[in-house]
């Protein structure tokens, strides 16, 4: 009798153990490397800043995150289709509150995206050019009413709830050749009217990895500060 309860005992845990802790992770292994290869700066490290919970809205999402720095924001995108992507944005500016666009008028300047790791494609900002001058400058829109916001499209929109009413309409991160204005981010159809529900949502830091001789360099220096307090301290102790 005791082992059929241990048994059974072990079973329950087991088929509990995905509920609470199997969840699959929203952003993999994977997708870091492959959002490190697209942002082409070498080896980074992700912090997690923001997890999006059941109940909360663009008041939460602005509290963990405005003013950190540049960020990843990915988030799972579902049309009225029923078809999952998971999607998200570059944003090398700080996110903040103030109703108002990121404006980045010179090329270099343009260096967020938007991405869609299911289908493993980026959109890029708008270069300028003759015919597209001001077009790709609207960076992110900030603003304490809505989530995270990219592209004065909206080329990708969060409402209020962070869940529902959002949409995907191209137009700061088109791609020039094809001038795929209107498009989705998702799927690539035109947009009509608000058509995307968001799931899991999270925002991650990025903080560049020292290469090794940065590593090496920054050791020795530390020795060297070390050699040099010990022999102050060593030279004061026989003085006295």
């Amino acid at each position: 009798m005791a082992k059929f309860l241990t048994r059974l005992l072990g079973a329950i845990i087991l088929l509990a153990l995905p509920a609470a802790y199997g969840a699959t992770p929203l952003l993999t292994e994977a997708d870091k490397t492959q959002l490190a290869r697209w942002l082409g700066n070498g080896p980074i490290r992700l912090e997690r800043l923001y997890k999006k919970r059941d109940g909360q809205t663009a008041a939460d999402f602005h509290a963990a995150v405005d003013g950190k720095g540049r960020t990843f924001t990915v988030m799972e995108a579902t049309t009225e289709l029923g078809q999952t992507f998971k999607v998200g944005g570059y944003n090398p500016q700080s996110w903040h509150s103030r109703g108002s666009f990121n404006i980045t008028t010179e090329n270099e300047l343009r260096t967020a995206f938007l991405f869609n790791l299911t289908g493993r494609h980026i959109s890029r900002q708008t270069p300028r050019t003759y015919a597209l001058d001001t077009v790709g400058s609207f960076q992110t829109w900030n603003d304490a009413r809505v989530g995270p916001v990219f592209g004065a499209g909206h080329d990708l929109y969060v409402p209020w709830d962070l869940t529902n009413g959002g949409y995907s309409s191209m137009y700061s991160y088109i791609d020039p050749v094809r001038s795929n204005f209107d498009s989705s981010l998702l799927d690539g159809r035109d947009y009509k009217s608000p058509n995307v529900t968001y799931g899991a949502m999270e925002v991650w830091a990025i903080f560049p990895v020292p290469e090794p001789a940065a590593w090496l360099l920054l050791l020795a220096g530390m020795a060297v500060i070390t050699a040099a307090s010990s022999g102050r301290g060593w030279r004061l102790c026989r003085r006295r």
